[in-house]
Protein backbone atom coordinates (compact mmCIF):
# COMPACT_ATOMS: atom_id res chain seq x y z
CA UNK A 1 0.00 0.00 0.00
CA UNK A 2 2.68 2.49 1.02
CA UNK A 3 4.90 1.58 -1.96
CA UNK A 4 1.96 2.08 -4.33
CA UNK A 5 1.24 5.51 -2.82
CA UNK A 6 4.88 6.51 -3.26
CA UNK A 7 4.91 5.35 -6.91
CA UNK A 8 1.69 7.16 -7.78
CA UNK A 9 2.84 10.32 -6.02
CA UNK A 10 6.11 10.22 -7.94
CA UNK A 11 4.26 9.83 -11.22
CA UNK A 12 2.07 12.85 -10.50
CA UNK A 13 4.99 14.93 -9.23
CA UNK A 14 4.05 14.85 -5.56
CA UNK A 15 6.73 14.05 -3.00
CA UNK A 16 5.61 11.80 -0.17
CA UNK A 17 7.09 12.18 3.29
CA UNK A 18 7.50 9.32 5.74
CA UNK A 19 8.13 9.94 9.42
CA UNK A 20 8.72 7.63 12.34
CA UNK A 21 6.55 8.24 15.41
CA UNK A 22 6.65 6.78 18.90
CA UNK A 23 5.92 8.05 22.37
CA UNK A 24 6.16 7.48 26.12
CA UNK A 25 9.18 5.22 26.14
CA UNK A 26 9.26 6.22 29.82
CA UNK A 27 12.27 4.21 30.96
CA UNK A 28 13.43 3.90 34.55
CA UNK A 29 15.35 1.29 36.47
CA UNK A 30 12.32 0.29 38.50
CA UNK A 31 9.91 -2.59 38.90
CA UNK A 32 6.99 -3.34 36.61
CA UNK A 33 3.95 -1.42 37.88
CA UNK A 34 0.57 -2.52 36.58
CA UNK A 35 0.72 -2.49 32.78
CA UNK A 36 3.84 -0.33 32.74
CA UNK A 37 6.89 -2.45 32.02
CA UNK A 38 9.62 0.10 32.68
CA UNK A 39 12.66 -2.25 32.38
CA UNK A 40 11.53 -3.45 28.92
CA UNK A 41 11.63 0.09 27.53
CA UNK A 42 15.34 0.01 26.67
CA UNK A 43 15.00 -3.09 24.48
CA UNK A 44 11.90 -1.58 22.81
CA UNK A 45 13.78 1.65 22.17
CA UNK A 46 16.74 -0.17 20.62
CA UNK A 47 14.38 -2.15 18.42
CA UNK A 48 12.41 0.84 17.13
CA UNK A 49 15.56 2.83 16.36
CA UNK A 50 16.92 -0.11 14.32
CA UNK A 51 13.58 -0.34 12.51
CA UNK A 52 13.54 3.36 11.61
CA UNK A 53 17.18 3.16 10.47
CA UNK A 54 16.17 0.43 8.02
CA UNK A 55 13.02 2.26 6.88
CA UNK A 56 14.72 5.36 5.42
CA UNK A 57 12.38 7.78 7.13
CA UNK A 58 12.56 11.53 6.47
CA UNK A 59 12.19 12.46 10.15
CA UNK A 60 11.61 10.85 13.55
CA UNK A 61 9.60 12.28 16.43
CA UNK A 62 9.41 10.98 19.99
CA UNK A 63 6.29 12.57 21.47
CA UNK A 64 7.46 12.91 25.06
CA UNK A 65 8.31 11.07 28.28
CA UNK A 66 11.67 9.55 27.39
CA UNK A 67 12.07 8.65 31.06
CA UNK A 68 9.74 8.03 33.96
CA UNK A 69 11.84 9.67 36.67
CA UNK A 70 15.40 10.22 37.91
CA UNK A 71 18.00 12.15 35.91
CA UNK A 72 20.23 9.06 35.81
CA UNK A 73 17.64 7.40 33.54
CA UNK A 74 18.91 9.63 30.74
CA UNK A 75 22.29 7.88 31.00
CA UNK A 76 20.57 4.73 29.72
CA UNK A 77 18.24 6.14 27.05
CA UNK A 78 20.39 8.82 25.39
CA UNK A 79 22.92 6.26 24.00
CA UNK A 80 19.99 4.39 22.42
CA UNK A 81 18.76 7.54 20.67
CA UNK A 82 22.27 8.29 19.42
CA UNK A 83 22.15 5.08 17.38
CA UNK A 84 19.57 6.70 15.12
CA UNK A 85 20.76 7.35 11.56
CA UNK A 86 19.06 10.77 11.67
CA UNK A 87 18.53 12.99 14.72
CA UNK A 88 15.36 12.27 16.71
CA UNK A 89 13.12 15.29 17.22
CA UNK A 90 12.20 15.37 20.90
CA UNK A 91 8.89 16.59 22.29
CA UNK A 92 8.88 17.42 25.99
CA UNK A 93 6.62 15.38 28.27
CA UNK A 94 5.78 15.79 31.94
CA UNK A 95 7.98 12.86 33.03
CA UNK A 96 10.98 14.27 31.18
CA UNK A 97 11.14 16.86 33.97
CA UNK A 98 10.59 14.37 36.82
CA UNK A 99 14.06 15.10 38.18
CA UNK A 100 15.49 17.24 40.97
CA UNK A 101 14.83 20.96 40.74
CA UNK A 102 18.49 21.84 40.17
CA UNK A 103 18.67 19.36 37.27
CA UNK A 104 15.74 20.71 35.22
CA UNK A 105 17.79 23.35 33.43
CA UNK A 106 19.99 20.56 32.05
CA UNK A 107 17.18 18.86 30.09
CA UNK A 108 17.10 21.06 26.97
CA UNK A 109 20.90 21.01 26.38
CA UNK A 110 20.91 17.25 27.00
CA UNK A 111 18.34 16.77 24.23
CA UNK A 112 20.10 19.18 21.88
CA UNK A 113 17.28 21.72 22.09
CA UNK A 114 17.58 25.48 22.47
CA UNK A 115 13.84 25.72 23.14
CA UNK A 116 11.05 23.31 24.07
CA UNK A 117 9.02 24.51 21.08
CA UNK A 118 10.23 24.71 17.50
CA UNK A 119 9.34 23.91 13.90
CA UNK A 120 10.76 21.54 11.31
CA UNK A 121 10.03 21.71 7.58
CA UNK A 122 10.25 18.56 5.44
CA UNK A 123 9.17 19.02 1.83
CA UNK A 124 5.85 20.83 1.81
CA UNK A 125 5.04 19.74 5.37
CA UNK A 126 5.76 21.77 8.45
CA UNK A 127 5.85 20.13 11.86
CA UNK A 128 5.26 22.60 14.69
CA UNK A 129 6.30 21.19 18.06
CA UNK A 130 4.71 22.72 21.16
CA UNK A 131 5.97 22.55 24.74
CA UNK A 132 3.10 21.55 27.02
CA UNK A 133 5.42 21.79 30.05
CA UNK A 134 5.63 25.55 29.50
CA UNK A 135 3.01 25.99 32.23
CA UNK A 136 3.24 23.01 34.55
CA UNK A 137 4.23 21.57 37.91
CA UNK A 138 7.17 19.83 36.19
CA UNK A 139 9.07 22.23 33.93
CA UNK A 140 11.07 25.20 35.25
CA UNK A 141 8.83 28.26 35.78
CA UNK A 142 9.59 31.96 36.02
CA UNK A 143 7.42 34.53 37.79
CA UNK A 144 5.25 35.28 34.75
CA UNK A 145 4.66 31.59 34.06
CA UNK A 146 3.63 31.00 37.67
CA UNK A 147 1.13 33.84 37.43
CA UNK A 148 -0.31 32.34 34.25
CA UNK A 149 -0.60 28.94 35.93
CA UNK A 150 -2.51 30.40 38.88
CA UNK A 151 -4.93 32.19 36.55
CA UNK A 152 -5.42 29.14 34.35
CA UNK A 153 -5.96 26.71 37.21
CA UNK A 154 -8.45 29.07 38.86
CA UNK A 155 -10.43 29.06 35.61
CA UNK A 156 -10.27 25.25 35.36
CA UNK A 157 -11.38 24.77 38.97
CA UNK A 158 -14.27 27.22 38.69
CA UNK A 159 -15.46 25.49 35.55
CA UNK A 160 -15.09 22.02 37.09
CA UNK A 161 -13.00 21.01 34.09
CA UNK A 162 -11.84 17.39 34.26
CA UNK A 163 -8.38 18.15 32.81
CA UNK A 164 -7.52 19.97 36.05
CA UNK A 165 -4.88 17.36 36.86
CA UNK A 166 -1.30 17.83 38.09
CA UNK A 167 0.13 15.54 35.40
CA UNK A 168 -1.03 17.88 32.61
CA UNK A 169 0.38 21.23 31.52
CA UNK A 170 -0.32 24.29 29.41
CA UNK A 171 0.93 26.67 26.72
CA UNK A 172 2.06 30.11 27.89
CA UNK A 173 0.90 33.29 26.18
CA UNK A 174 4.45 33.93 24.95
CA UNK A 175 4.57 30.52 23.28
CA UNK A 176 1.03 30.96 21.94
CA UNK A 177 2.09 34.19 20.21
CA UNK A 178 5.06 32.39 18.67
CA UNK A 179 2.72 29.61 17.52
CA UNK A 180 0.34 32.07 15.86
CA UNK A 181 3.24 33.63 13.96
CA UNK A 182 4.36 30.19 12.72
CA UNK A 183 0.84 29.38 11.54
CA UNK A 184 0.47 32.67 9.67
CA UNK A 185 3.78 32.06 7.92
CA UNK A 186 2.92 28.44 7.02
CA UNK A 187 -0.50 29.46 5.72
CA UNK A 188 0.98 32.17 3.52
CA UNK A 189 3.66 29.78 2.22
CA UNK A 190 1.05 27.13 1.31
CA UNK A 191 2.59 24.45 3.53
CA UNK A 192 0.63 21.65 5.19
CA UNK A 193 1.01 21.67 8.98
CA UNK A 194 1.03 18.94 11.62
CA UNK A 195 1.06 20.24 15.19
CA UNK A 196 2.84 18.02 17.70
CA UNK A 197 2.64 18.15 21.49
CA UNK A 198 2.93 15.62 24.30
CA UNK A 199 -0.53 16.43 25.64
CA UNK A 200 -3.85 15.81 23.83
CA UNK A 201 -6.41 18.54 23.25
CA UNK A 202 -9.22 16.57 21.59
CA UNK A 203 -11.41 14.64 22.32
CA UNK A 204 -11.88 16.30 25.72
CA UNK A 205 -10.52 14.18 28.57
CA UNK A 206 -8.82 14.36 31.96
CA UNK A 207 -5.44 14.01 30.19
CA UNK A 208 -5.81 17.12 28.06
CA UNK A 209 -3.65 20.21 28.00
CA UNK A 210 -4.92 22.74 30.56
CA UNK A 211 -5.76 25.33 27.89
CA UNK A 212 -7.05 22.76 25.38
CA UNK A 213 -10.11 24.81 24.42
CA UNK A 214 -8.05 27.88 23.59
CA UNK A 215 -5.71 25.79 21.46
CA UNK A 216 -8.56 24.04 19.61
CA UNK A 217 -10.10 27.42 18.86
CA UNK A 218 -6.81 28.56 17.36
CA UNK A 219 -6.15 25.35 15.40
CA UNK A 220 -9.52 25.41 13.67
CA UNK A 221 -8.91 28.91 12.31
CA UNK A 222 -6.09 27.71 10.03
CA UNK A 223 -6.85 25.54 7.00
CA UNK A 224 -3.17 24.64 6.69
CA UNK A 225 -3.39 22.43 9.80
CA UNK A 226 -4.15 18.86 8.78
CA UNK A 227 -3.45 16.95 12.02
CA UNK A 228 -2.45 17.16 15.67
CA UNK A 229 -0.23 14.34 17.01
CA UNK A 230 0.34 13.61 20.73
CA UNK A 231 1.13 10.98 23.33
CA UNK A 232 0.58 11.17 27.14
CA UNK A 233 -2.58 9.02 27.25
CA UNK A 234 -0.99 5.59 26.87
CA UNK A 235 -3.98 3.60 25.50
CA UNK A 236 -4.09 5.95 22.49
CA UNK A 237 -7.08 7.77 21.01
CA UNK A 238 -8.44 9.43 17.88
CA UNK A 239 -10.81 12.28 17.08
CA UNK A 240 -11.79 14.43 14.12
CA UNK A 241 -12.98 17.99 14.49
CA UNK A 242 -13.52 20.74 11.90
CA UNK A 243 -11.19 19.23 9.32
CA UNK A 244 -8.36 18.25 11.71
CA UNK A 245 -7.30 14.71 12.63
CA UNK A 246 -6.33 14.38 16.30
CA UNK A 247 -4.16 11.28 16.75
CA UNK A 248 -3.08 10.14 20.21
CA UNK A 249 -0.34 7.55 19.66
CA UNK A 250 -0.08 4.61 22.08
CA UNK A 251 2.52 4.65 24.86
CA UNK A 252 5.48 2.33 24.35
CA UNK A 253 5.97 1.61 28.07
CA UNK A 254 2.71 -0.32 28.47
CA UNK A 255 3.00 -4.16 28.56
CA UNK A 256 5.81 -6.16 26.97
CA UNK A 257 4.46 -5.28 23.52
CA UNK A 258 5.87 -2.21 21.81
CA UNK A 259 4.06 0.62 20.00
CA UNK A 260 5.32 2.80 17.14
CA UNK A 261 4.32 3.87 13.65
CA UNK A 262 5.40 4.87 10.19
CA UNK A 263 3.36 7.84 9.00
CA UNK A 264 3.30 8.52 5.26
CA UNK A 265 2.07 11.95 4.17
CA UNK A 266 0.73 12.54 0.67
CA UNK A 267 -1.12 15.44 -0.90
CA UNK A 268 -4.48 14.03 0.22
CA UNK A 269 -3.85 11.44 2.94
CA UNK A 270 -2.16 10.64 6.25
CA UNK A 271 -1.40 6.91 6.22
CA UNK A 272 -0.42 5.41 9.56
CA UNK A 273 1.13 1.94 9.60
CA UNK A 274 1.11 0.87 13.21
CA UNK A 275 3.28 -1.75 14.89
CA UNK A 276 2.69 -3.54 18.16
CA UNK A 277 -0.27 -1.92 19.93
CA UNK A 278 -0.44 1.01 17.50
CA UNK A 279 -3.35 0.57 15.02
CA UNK A 280 -3.27 1.29 11.29
CA UNK A 281 -5.21 4.37 10.16
CA UNK A 282 -6.09 5.68 6.68
CA UNK A 283 -6.92 9.34 7.16
CA UNK A 284 -8.12 11.43 4.24
CA UNK A 285 -7.09 15.05 4.66
CA UNK A 286 -10.13 17.09 5.60
CA UNK A 287 -12.33 14.00 6.15
CA UNK A 288 -13.03 11.91 9.28
CA UNK A 289 -11.71 8.37 9.71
Amino acid sequence: MFCLVAILSSVFGQKTITIGIFTDNQYCNCAVTGVRNYPASLAKLDSVIRFFNNSKVDAIFHLGDMIDNNFSSYDSVIPCYRKSAIPVNFVLGNHDYAVRENQKEKILPLLGLSSGYYQKIVGNWEFIVLNGDDLSFFGPQDKIQKQEINSLLTELMSGLRKNFMPWNGGISQFQMNWFKAQLREAQQAGRNVIVICHFPVYPLSSYNLWNDRELISLLTRYSCIKAYFNGHYHPGNYGFYKGIHFVNFSGMVNTTESAYALVTLTSDSILIKGFGREPDRRLKIGQGE
